[in-house]
C-alpha cells in the first residue's frame, strides 16, 4: 500500500498548477530560443536580398521604386552577418548579451527607418514587416533583461 499512496502523492504534485512565482520560466521563451528565431529571420532576409533582390525589391517596395541590386546586395550581407551571430550564440552554453544588445537595437531601428521611408514602402509591407521586426526586438528587449 505504501507504494500506491507515493504514487497518489506524486500523481497530485504534477497535477497541482505551479506556484506563480515558479510560472515565469514556463511562460516566457529563453534567450537561445529568442536568437534562433532572430537568426533564421534574419538568414532568410539576407537570403532576399542577396538571392534575389529584384523580386525583393518588388515584394517590399511600392511600383517603380528603384532597385540597386548593389546596395542590397551589401544589406544582405550585412544581415546575414547578424544572422550568423545570432544563430552562434544561440548555441552557446549561457546568453550572449553582447549579441542580445545588437538584436534589440538593430529590430528597434529597422521599423523607425521603414516609417521614415513609408512613402517608398507597400502599405501592407510597411505594417506587417515593422509590426514583426519589433516584434522580434521586443522579445530581443526580454530576452536581454532576462539574462543574468
Amino acid at each position: 500500500l505504501g507504494g500506491v499512496d507515493n504514487c497518489t502523492a506524486h500523481a497530485t504534485r504534477v497535477s497541482r498548477p505551479l506556484s506563480p512565482k515558479n510560472t515565469s520560466h514556463a511562460s516566457t521563451m529563453d534567450a537561445q530560443t529568442t536568437l534562433k528565431i532572430c537568426g533564421v529571420a534574419n538568414g532568410v532576409y539576407a537570403a532576399q536580398m542577396l538571392g534575389a533582390p529584384q523580386w525583393a525589391n518588388d515584394f517590399y517596395y511600392k511600383e517603380g521604386h528603384k532597385s540597386s541590386q548593389n546596395w542590397q546586395n551589401w544589406f544582405g550581407l550585412a544581415i546575414s552577418g547578424m544572422a550568423t551571430a545570432q544563430i552562434l550564440a544561440s548555441n552557446e552554453p549561457a546568453p550572449n548579451k553582447a549579441v542580445l544588445g545588437a538584436t534589440v537595437a538593430m529590430n528597434m531601428a529597422a521599423p523607425l527607418m521603414m516609417l521614415k521611408q513609408k512613402d517608398d514602402f507597400k502599405p501592407e509591407q510597411l505594417a506587417m514587416n515593422g509590426a514583426f521586426v519589433a516584434g522580434l526586438g521586443a522579445l530581443a528587449l526580454k530576452a536581454y533583461n532576462d539574462s543574468k
